[in-house]
This record gives structure tokens, C-alpha cells and sequence, in this order.
């Protein structure tokens, strides 16, 4: 049995979902395929514009795009007007989900600090992660749960004092007592946002740090700060306490990337798109250049899935998007072959920070995010790419992972919209 759409989007991440919703308030019929979770799931909740190129930090994302080859998807897309354009479009959409996002003081990165005591440069992100309230302020504590393992005050105070922002500051460490019972594995932020959403979380939390507001006008926390309504707890907490809240970027599971993709759900269930999940897409019907539909297995067996218009956001090695064997790669669903070095050895980099071939891996596309030949021809003239499977820029070493993936969906989910 088929199903018939006006528009069909492969993948559960933010290149997916922000194709199907764009996609759709074009007033196209969407169906969106998941597999799985996505990797808002495990992120920060944050979009890395562009935090590097050429190894150098940049302070103005928009600005350093001029800097950037031309196959780069920011300038294939239109650069930072387009890229631009899709924060503001994230913006409405998570404030609409009761997230308000926030941009830094001046025009550039922010400078959000992660449980590891690292700055992580960040174009948007959420206003509980705002650091600049940091700026004015001489003291802070740096807290942690008993028992939570990944966040340690002690490391994370001895890390920021080696940045010259937080030289001169002191920071105190505070331990809160855990409020739930120690299972068999150690405590994560996840674990305390969402016992935060009950009542008797939430007055834990708030006089577990009175003690500390009285004497600090900062509190650095781990993301704990609830799951479906952090932004109204975070306002409570801090009014409440009459302290500055700043919730640190953590390691997955990715509290503040799980508020974000809550936040998409209820757009695009608003939109009308329809999803499936655990729709794991294994093989295309092609006529002459065209894809007739997609086939994914279900729970009720092989299921086809037609459409005018294909957006393929099925992300990297990681996500599956991406198929490898010594020496050779290519894209999963069409077996489009990527270019590879035939010597694996030459798909890494000695330096661990440096550029390297298996991040950057990817299809080549045209303006248009329909693949291309080796010679430049068009391969399937109503299937566009999205996301961390597109080629042409290394995601970890430029930390530009969500912003591409949040513009390259977003304007292929508006090219496919007008079609």
C-alpha cells in the first residue's frame, strides 16, 4: 500500500523536521519518516552558526560566511541573508513552544560555557544559557547534584579561570542534596529536569538554591531546569530567588535539544504535517532521473511512500545518512557514490582538532540541493539534501552542525514548497 503526499522529508533532526514545517505552512501536504530520535536528542539545544574557519575563531558568524568556498552549503543557499532568515524563523517557532531564545548582547557569537568549563561559541540559543549577565558581576556559584557525575564545580571553576573574562572572579562550588532515589547509574541533568516539572521538584530546587542566592547574584547549573515548561520555571526560579540563572551546555542526553524538539512536535503537529516514526527508509523507486517513492519498512511490513517532491535530511555516519567500506562512501537511500580517498587512512587527520574527510563526507549539490554528478549534472531532479548529509564543509571542526542543518532544511523545505 502507497501513500500519497505532496512533498515526502526523510529524518527526525533539525534539518528534517525544519524541511516537513517549512514545507508545510507553504501549504503543501507533508509526511515526514523518522527513524529514530534524532540528534536534537543528544545536542545542546544551541545553534552553532559558525564558530571557525580556517582553525580561527570568528566573532561575527555572518561576517566570516565571505570567507567561506564556494561549495560550502551557506553559500550555495545564499549566505548569511538566508542563514539569517532561518534563526529568526527558529526563534517565532520555539517561542511559540515556550522556549525564548536568545542572541548575544552584541551582534556575534556568544560565549556559552559547557559543564567542562569551555566556552563554546554560539550564534543562538536559549535565554536560560545566556551568559552576559556574567559581565556585571564579580561572584558566582557553580552548582552540581550529589551524585551527577559529568558536572563537577571544582573542574568547571578551575577551567574558566584560565579564560581572561573570568580571571578576576570568584566562584564558589555548591553540591545539592539529590532529590531522587540513586538507581543503578549515576544521576543526569535529564534525571533532575524532569523530576523539576513536579511540584515537589520544583520546591526542592528553589530552596535547595536559596541558601546560595543569598550570597551569589549567579548560579551556573547544569540544564536542570524542567523539560516540557522550563521556560516558566526558569522565570520563577529566578524571580523567586532574585538571583541571574545560567544553565550550562551539557553532554547528551541533550535536555535543552529535547525542549527544542518538543517544541518542533507541536509546530508541526499545528502545521498538519503527517509524521511516522520508526519509518526506517530502505530503498527508492527511480524512473529516468525522478523518484517515484520512497520505501520504508514498518511494524505492518514494507510501506511506499509517493510524492512530487523529496527532501532527504538523513544526516551523517553517525545518523546513517551515510554508508561506508574501505575506501569508498556513499549516500544510503540512492547509493549516490561520495567522493573518498581510496587509502582510509587518509579519511582522518593526525591532529584530533584539525579538518578531516570523515566529517566533511557528504553529497555534492547544486544551488538548487539536488545532487550532482561527478561532471556537475543534475542525478534526481525532484530529490533535494539537507543537512549533515550534504558534503562541503566540516560540521566539527567550523561547530556549524545546527546552523546548517536549521538553513540548508529550511530552504530546501521552501524550494520544495514552491514547486
Amino acid at each position: 500500500m502507497n501513500r500519497k503526499s505532496d512533498i515526502v522529508v526523510v529524518g527526525s533532526g533539525l534539518a528534517g523536521m525544519s524541511a516537513a514545517l517549512t514545507a508545510a505552512q507553504s501549504g503543501k501536504s507533508v509526511t515526514l519518516l523518522t527513524h529514530g530520535a534524532g540528534t536534537l536528542a543528544i545536542s545542546s539545544g544551541c545553534i552553532d552558526v559558525l564558530g571557525y574557519v580556517n582553525g580561527k575563531r570568528v566573532a561575527d558568524p555572518f561576517e566570516a560566511m565571505e570567507e567561506l568556498p564556494a561549495e560550502h552549503p551557506y553559500s550555495l543557499i545564499g549566505g548569511a541573508e538566508t542563514v539569517r532568515e532561518a534563526t529568526s524563523w527558529l526563534t517565532h517557532i520555539c517561542k511559540k513552544g515556550d522556549i525564548d531564545m536568545a542572541r548575544a548582547a552584541e551582534e556575534g557569537n556568544h560565549e556559552l560555557i559547557t559543564v567542562m568549563g569551555t566556552l563554546k561559541p554560539s550564534y543562538l540559543g536559549p535565554d536560560s544559557f545566556n551568559p552576559d549577565c556574567l559581565k556585571d558581576v564579580h561572584r558566582a556559584a557553580v552548582v552540581t547534584v550529589e551524585g551527577m557525575k559529568d558536572v563537577h564545580p571544582g573542574l568547571i571553576i578551575e577551567q574558566l579561570h584560565r579564560y581572561e573574562a573570568f580571571t578576576g572572579k570568584e566562584f564558589m562550588e555548591a553540591v545539592l542534596p539529590c532529590p531522587i532515589e540513586h538507581v543503578h547509574r549515576n544521576i543526569t541533568p535529564l534525571d533532575i529536569a524532569r523530576h523539576v516539572e513536579t511540584p515537589e521538584g520544583m520546591k526542592w530546587l528553589e530552596e535547595s538554591l536559596a541558601p546560595f542566592a543569598k550570597l551569589y547574584p549567579v548560579l551556573l547549573l547544569p540544564p536542570i531546569c524542567g523539560m516540557k515548561h522550563s521556560q516558566q520555571i526558569w522565570n520563577r526560579l529566578c524571580a523567586a530567588l532574585k538571583v541571574k540563572i545560567v544553565e550550562m551546555v551539557s553532554i547528551p542526553p541533550g535536555v535543552a535539544g529535547l525542549r527544542m524538539r518538543e517544541a518542533f512536535k507541536k509546530a508541526l503537529n499545528a502545521a498538519g504535517v503527517y509524521v511516522v516514526e520508526s519509518a526506517e527508509v530502505v530503498r527508492a523507486e527511480v524512473e529516468e532521473g525522478v523518484c517515484k517513492a520512497l520505501y520504508s519498512v514498518t511494524a505492518f511490513g514494507e510501506c511506499g511512500w509517493e510524492a512530487d517532491n523529496f527532501i532527504i535530511a538523513t544526516g551523517g555516519l553517525l545518523s546513517g545518512g551515510i554508508s561506508t567500506a574501505p575506501g569508498k562512501a556513499w549516500e544510503s537511500i540512492f547509493g549516490l557514490s561520495l567522493d573518498a580517498p581510496a587509502n582510509t587512512e587518509d579519511w582522518s587527520s593526525p591532529d584530533i582538532f584539525g579538518s578531516s574527510f570523515f566529517a566533511s563526507m557528504g553529497v555534492k549539490v547544486n544551488s538548487d540541493m539536488k545532487p550532482l554528478d561527478a561532471d556537475g549534472n543534475v542525478l534526481l531532479g525532484n530529490v533535494r539534501f539537507a543537512g549533515r548529509v550534504l558534503g562541503g564543509y566540516d560540521f566539527a571542526a567550523e561547530k556549524s552542525g545546527h546552523g546548517v542543518a536549521l538553513a540548508t532544511g529550511r530552504y530546501a523545505g521552501m524550494l520544495a514548497g514552491k514547486e
